[in-house]
């Protein structure tokens, strides 16, 4: 019996050294040291990302905002909204003059090395002031053509499930495509359920005025319409009709698109070939040239 309780006192103690002093001596293994690095230059990273847009932030509404005028914050003001940002119309004016602020002190450095290359440089200039806008609307033109491809799809469920029943929630409709739209659609889906809590009404005005396009305001009138209690399946079923033909040009567009892109390239191809022949007996008939020298 002693013999066993020593045993068991002896478990106890190197129970307890494994539970609470092993850890602190423990060595780091090499892949916690990475991950810790990584996750150390990240947070650094982050934490100077912040610091630069406060920094940029306090700049842009303490002395760019005298520099927009009320036409250009109308316009950069709708673009925030539709993209969602949580910035204002003076950072964006901020971003052109930080860009142009580069673009000239490269322009001056270059154009000190050599002359040509400073009035080649300088064209950075126009397209420092044009980059932050041209991106955003970018950004939007590739945000509007994956909802309206996706579209389609989706007031198709739309169609169906009203064809079937008034007694339809076009929350629930949202929540069932949602998992199956693209990343566009699935946030423009998403953040009409969000505005759903202030009513259904509400959530179709806000969509409209974040995406006019042609298909999502009929769509929206038509809903609202079903809301005020009028049937118009019909006019639904017309709707589904467009957006249908739309699908099917999309589709035509984007073969056609393919088929030119391939073209091209069989044709650059077929350049290169040409180009690789013609160097070949070029050097052949040269090397017979030297043979007879």
């Amino acid at each position: 019996m002693v013999t066993i309780a020593k045993l068991f006192a002896l478990l106890s103690v190197l129970y307890m050294v494994k539970e609470f002093l092993y850890p602190i001596f423990k060595p780091v293994s090499r892949k916690q040291k990475k991950r810790v690095r990584r996750y150390m230059k990240e947070r650094k990273y982050s934490d100077l990302k912040t610091k630069f847009m406060a920094l940029k932030k306090e700049f842009a509404l303490k002395y760019v905002k005298n520099l927009i005028g009320s036409g250009e914050r109308a316009r950069y003001r709708k673009i925030i909204e539709r993209l969602d940002l949580n910035i204002k119309p003076e950072e964006i004016r901020a971003d052109q003059i930080l860009y142009v602020v580069g673009a000239v002190i490269l322009t001056v450095l270059m154009f000190s090395a050599n002359r040509i290359l400073g009035y080649t440089t300088g064209i950075f200039i126009v397209l420092g002031w044009l980059y932050p806008i041209s991106e955003l609307e970018k950004t939007i033109d590739r945000k509007n053509k994956n909802i309206s491809l996706d579209f389609p799809a989706f007031y198709s469920m739309v169609y169906y499930q009203y064809s079937k029943s008034v007694n339809i929630y076009l929350a629930d409709v949202i929540k069932d495509y949602i998992p199956n739209a693209n990343p566009d659609m699935a946030e423009e889906l998403g953040v009409m359920l969000d505005n759903m809590d202030y009513g259904e009404e509400y959530a179709l005005k806000q969509l409209k005025k974040r995406v006019p396009m042609h298909y999502i305001i009929k769509f929206c009138d038509i809903m609202e319409t079903r809301l005020r209690g009028y049937d118009n399946v019909t006019q639904m079923a017309y709707l589904k009709n467009e957006v249908d033909e739309f699908r099917i040009r999309s589709l035509e567009d984007e073969l056609e698109r393919r088929e030119r892109s391939n073209a091209r390239i069989q044709i650059v191809l077929v350049i290169v070939l040409i180009i690789y022949i013609a160097l070949y007996y070029l050097f052949t008939i040269l090397d017979s040239l030297r043979l007879f020298q």
